[in-house]
């Protein structure tokens, strides 16, 4: 796998369309999630690849990337995709949710437990994923759990950088508003809306960010999207991207010392 690695981060210095193809028609985000390239990974994402691009390498099904990388265990991947605004629920194909393709049982280790607690840690949700608990080890729920709590527990209210170049702030200004009547279902999680409403409350909501008719469960956080404003409803890959840009903004000593002191706490 080094030599295809090696090929991605040539690929990447050369400037390359980060949605051509390589080699035998395989695109680059997923030769990088194949080869293990984090690093060339992380660049295209840098560079504006949409991490909820779906893949057809062969004209066949087309996972996302988040699918991927939950199949393989690959925590670090999937760090990168959801703090660039991958859904964490979103569903593939056959209606799955990235939490339901993690290897089951003692498939994968401390490996599967790591991408567990990434997962719910940035939303996702085991009660979305049927029969998912019941096909996992203990130490895989405990770390999922541990992510669930992590996520309810995280009270950031980050804000919408003023007049970003940056790619994530570019996607967030081109993303367009849903009309009210534009889906019967959550576009971050799929439930039915109709499951959720209440008395006083619909169900439905707009993320203030991404224009997304979201469920309240996929949008429980908030963040400030103009200066002066109070703080608006955003979904959970809202509140990623968000995050990622205001850490993106901070000076490069800062961002060292941050990640310093997560090695230390960890």
């Amino acid at each position: 796998t080094r030599a295809p690695a090696a090929a991605v981060a040539a690929l990447l210095a050369s400037a390359a369309d980060r949605a051509a193809p390589c080699f035998d028609g395989t695109p680059a985000a997923l030769l990088a999630l194949r080869t293990g390239s984090h690093g060339g990974l992380e660049a295209l994402l840098q560079a504006g690849l949409d991490p909820a691009a779906r893949l057809r390498p062969s004209g066949l099904a087309s996972p996302s990337l988040l699918h991927l990388a939950a199949a393989a265990a690959d925590a670090t991947s999937l760090q990168l995709l959801l703090a660039h605004g991958a859904q964490p629920n979103g569903l593939d194909e056959s209606g799955r949710p990235p939490l339901s393709l993690l290897p089951a049982g003692a498939e994968g280790g401390e490996g599967v437990c790591a991408a567990a607690e990434v997962l719910a840690s940035h939303g996702a949700r085991p009660e979305l994923a049927r029969g998912w608990e019941e096909s996992q080890g203990e130490l895989v729920r405990r770390a999922a759990q541990s992510g669930v709590a992590a996520h309810r527990a995280r009270r950031e209210v980050p804000a919408l950088p003023a007049a970003s170049a940056h790619p994530l702030a570019l996607r967030a200004a081109a993303a367009a508003w849903c009309p009210d009547d534009s889906s019967a279902t959550c576009m971050c999680c799929g439930t039915p809306f109709a499951q959720l409403a209440g008395l006083f409350d619909s169900g439905k909501h707009h993320c203030r960010l991404l224009g997304l008719l979201v469920c309240s469960g996929c949008s429980a956080h908030r963040a400030v999207l103009k200066a002066g404003e109070a703080p608006a409803r955003v979904c959970d890959a809202a509140h990623s991207m968000l995050r990622t840009l205001e850490a993106a903004s901070r000076p490069l000593a800062a961002r060292r010392r941050e990640r310093r002191a997560e090695g230390r706490g960890g």
